[in-house]
């Protein structure tokens, strides 16, 4: 048997040593904090986002969560369980988010040290042999004297180790504060979303004109809130939605395209009333706390009555836009009467007949009105204890007892006695209100994180290696260079330094001089 056969069965026969729980959990920190992992995690990060970019959220507009929800009735259950409309709030979103925040602080805060000691080491000393180095020169010097080389090197910002007639001189330092400050950066940024994720609050509402908001959790339509949230945070205001204007485009490009939004408001905080506007993208803000406008659509004003003339319903109801001319639906329910009453209503703002597609939208304005109905008699199925959404009628225990078109103003009486009236048109808009008060903090770390990350990747550490020697009264120079990466020209430097000592001239490619 040869030695290297010996050695092998040697080497497979050896034992592993008995791992203990220490040695086991110290084994899973290593693996955890390993750049391998961070990357692994970060992808999850950007796999588990994309349900939350093809979904629509409930951060963003609720009324596209409910529109959603009433075309594709299969999947609500097992989306909802699995948090699919609240991606970025949900269990298995926040178990991966806070996995790869403990691998990039384990990550990071070694490196940290590293950077830290680069950033104040010394010069390493000059080789013995700096021929083999990049742009190798040797010149005699008549009037230059080490100490005036010294000087000038210091001048152009090198950092020198001068260890008798020999130095060496290195540059781009700054590199290792750009990476010191994007991975502190990382870290401040990673504290501060994960900070706000404990306290903060937002939830979603939709406003009707002529009604208004109150800030307290009983007045949302969703809502979410971090474990630390305390319903006494939370600013005391009222506001009232005097009025929503929208203007859409009506020239032949983009036609119907939206130009403006503006919601006005009447806005009373700490006992002061102001009025404000609330634009897109350009919330107010009330002690920390932003109202957002999200969303709009239109609000039928429908009044009904009995056979005695009796008012049974009188309100302006919520219809979603199904399209981008606002083509929308709407129900209305009515379950004091008997047999209980339920309205599937289409409202088109202009409102055409199309000879395929029948009653269609041509454009989001309110240009030519009309309410498309159809009325129903029976069962709502509202006192069996089972949740309904307030968009969809459940008709599989009713009637239909006519279908009719109105204009606003006109009156559809029926047959059963019951009239329904359209007696105008409001609007509506949804309002995102949200705090998170760790938002400056992490928006000071993505700045910072972006500055390091110019500094990290736009400077190079480059060295100058130089040394003096005399023979006969003559001095004679020798110097080299050496780059850390390939994309510098270290070849540059030394032609630089050699034009401030007067014994070169400038290369044309070297724009700096």
């Amino acid at each position: 048997m040869s030695k290297q056969q010996k050695i092998k069965k040697q080497r497979t026969q050896t034992p592993l040593p008995p791992m203990n729980l220490r040695g086991f959990f110290r084994w899973l920190w290593h693996q955890l904090t390993s750049m391998n992992t961070a990357l692994l995690l970060l992808l999850l990060v950007a796999l588990a986002a994309i349900p939350g970019s093809i979904l629509p959220q409930k951060t963003a507009s609720l009324l596209r969560v409910k529109q959603w929800k009433e075309n594709n009735p299969g999947l609500v259950k097992i989306f909802e369980q699995l948090g699919l409309f609240d991606v970025y709030g949900s269990f298995w979103f926040s178990a991966i988010y806070i996995l790869l925040m403990i691998s990039l602080i384990g990550c990071v805060i070694p490196r940290l040290k590293v950077y830290w000691q680069n950033l104040n080491e010394i010069p390493q000393k000059t080789p013995e042999n700096i021929t083999r180095f990049t742009g190798y020169q040797k010149i005699n010097l008549k009037s230059n004297s080490y100490k005036s080389i010294q000087k000038v090197l210091k001048k152009q910002k090198w950092r020198l180790n001068i260890s008798g007639n020999s130095l060496t001189a290195e540059k781009g330092y700054l590199r290792e504060a750009g990476n010191l400050v994007f991975h502190a950066s990382l870290i401040l940024i990673t504290i501060a979303v994960a900070f706000g994720a404990l306290f903060n609050y937002r939830g979603t509402i939709i406003v009707k004109e002529g009604n208004g908001f109150a800030n307290n959790l009983t007045q949302y339509d969703d809502f979410h809130a971090g474990k630390f949230f305390k319903e006494k945070s939370m600013p005391d205001f009222y506001f009232y939605l005097k009025n929503f204007e929208v203007d859409f485009e009506r020239g032949l490009n983009q036609r119907g395209a939206p130009r403006g939004f503006v919601a006005s408001i009447s806005l009373e905080n700490a006992g002061q009333v102001e009025d404000v506007d609330v634009l897109v993208n350009k919330p107010i803000e009330i002690d920390g706390t932003k109202i957002y406008l999200t969303g709009h659509g239109y609000a039928p004003r429908i009044e009904v009555k009995d056979k005695n003339n009796e008012i049974v319903f009188s309100d302006s109801v919520t219809f979603l836009p199904q399209d981008a001319n606002f083509s929308s639906i709407g129900v209305i329910k009515i379950p004091d009467e008997s047999p209980q009453i339920g309205i599937n209503a289409r409202f088109l703002p202009t409102a055409e007949i199309d000879p395929l597609n029948g009653p269609v939208s041509t454009f989001p304005g309110l240009d030519d009105p009309e309410l498309f109905m159809s009325f129903w008699q029976g069962d709502l199925g509202v006192n069996e204890g089972t949740p309904q959404s307030i968009y969809r009628l459940e008709t599989s225990n009713m009637v239909e007892t006519g279908l009719e078109e109105l204009k606003p103003g006109q009156t559809w009486k029926l047959d059963n006695g019951y009239s329904v009236t359209f007696q105008n048109v409001e609007r509506f808009a949804s309002f995102q209100i949200s705090y998170d008060p760790a938002k400056g903090f992490a928006l000071a770390g993505a700045i910072f994180a972006m500055l390091g990350m110019f500094f990290g990747l736009g400077i190079q550490r480059r060295r100058i290696f130089l040394k003096i020697s005399t023979k006969s009264d003559k001095s004679v120079m020798e110097l080299s260079g050496l780059s850390k990466s390939a994309t510098h020209d270290v070849g540059l430097d030394i032609n630089r330094l050699l034009v401030e000592l007067k014994l070169a001239k400038p290369f044309k490619k070297d724009r700096n001089l």
